[in-house]
């Protein structure tokens, strides 16, 4: 079983040809509304890979979290743990894609999701795989210290946040900590990105660290060697949730015995192919499609 805790959002999509010099009216190419949230995705992307996903985050009590909850239901993820907060907004997001697949994401949390202080009692199994975001910083916190006490795997989305020691700890607890580019530079600020890992790695007692580099591909640490994964250039449609993808991916590979090498293979693929496709959760990938398409993606040893 993979549990997915942190975010959840709707995404509301609007397609322009491109982002103006200036703040002007532009006219949309098409309007779409969708399920998103890191967490949120990669339990999607898990459930669509083969693996039973269970998710846990934060719902309102409007027209929003009906609209999240039904898409949930529609492929049978369990959302049992979850909170759903009386008089209260569910996280939504405005975003506006061009034509190359880029970008620009406004997001909006009601202080009363974010205050909310409740975190779900939950049962640590050994065969269980977490996957944490940090917008729910204190049940992440809490799962990367369980998972570290009892031996079981937890892949931390360490993306979005400013440095505290609950980022410091989840860092320290989690079985694999995966920066984004931002994040990394957030979390070692002005230090070459292989020195940083290098240094996260001895700060941790030697484990496994990562950072994505979106069309660059993975830098990561694993026995004392860092490694680069380098994926094939394609034709980019849409690159929101990318990063997302990869991550329930990186999950559903490790549920799966795959080796840390062989998941960052797995979940390139799965990440490159979810941004050759527009469509949300709706254009996530079979596993049949990454197994293939990992073929492609081609690793090499730098030190």
């Amino acid at each position: 079983m993979i549990i997915c805790a942190g975010s959840i959002f709707l995404d509301n999509i609007s397609r322009i040809e491109q982002f103006p010099k200036k703040p002007i009216k532009v006219l949309s190419k098409g309007i779409d509304k969708r399920l998103g949230g890191s967490a949120a995705v990669s339990a999607f992307t898990a459930k669509k890979l083969g693996c039973d996903t269970k998710f846990i985050g934060k719902f309102g009590d409007d027209d929003a979290s009906v609209f999240l909850k039904n898409e949930f239901k529609k492929f049978k993820i369990n959302i049992k743990k979850s909170i759903s907060i009386k008089k209260c907004q569910s996280s939504q997001s405005f975003v506006i894609e061009d034509i190359k697949g880029e970008r620009l994401l406004t997001a909006y949390n009601d202080p009363k999701l974010l205050n909310c202080k409740k975190i779900p009692n939950l049962d640590f199994r050994k065969k269980d795989i977490y996957a944490i975001d940090m917008r729910w910083i204190r049940i992440a916190t809490e799962i990367a210290k369980k998972t570290n006490k009892n031996n079981i795997k937890c892949v931390a989305d360490l993306d979005n946040f400013k440095k505290t020691s609950h980022i410091s700890q989840i860092v320290k607890n989690a079985s694999h900590p995966i920066f984004s580019e931002e994040g990394l530079k957030t979390y070692k600020p002005n230090t070459n990105m292989k020195i940083a890992l290098f240094e996260i790695f001895n700060e941790t007692q030697k484990k496994f660290v990562a950072v994505t580099l979106g069309s660059q591909g993975v830098l990561w640490i694993d026995n004392n060697s860092l490694y680069h994964c380098k994926i094939p250039k394609v034709k980019t449609v849409e690159t929101n949730c990318a990063g997302d993808v990869f991550h329930g991916a990186f999950a559903s590979a490790l549920s799966l015995n795959k080796s840390n090498i062989e998941s960052i293979i797995f979940a390139s693929a799965a990440a490159t192919l979810k941004c050759m496709q527009s469509g949300g959760i709706y254009s996530i990938p079979t596993i049949s499609f990454v197994n293939k398409f990992s073929k492609k993606i081609k690793i090499s040893k730098i030190k």
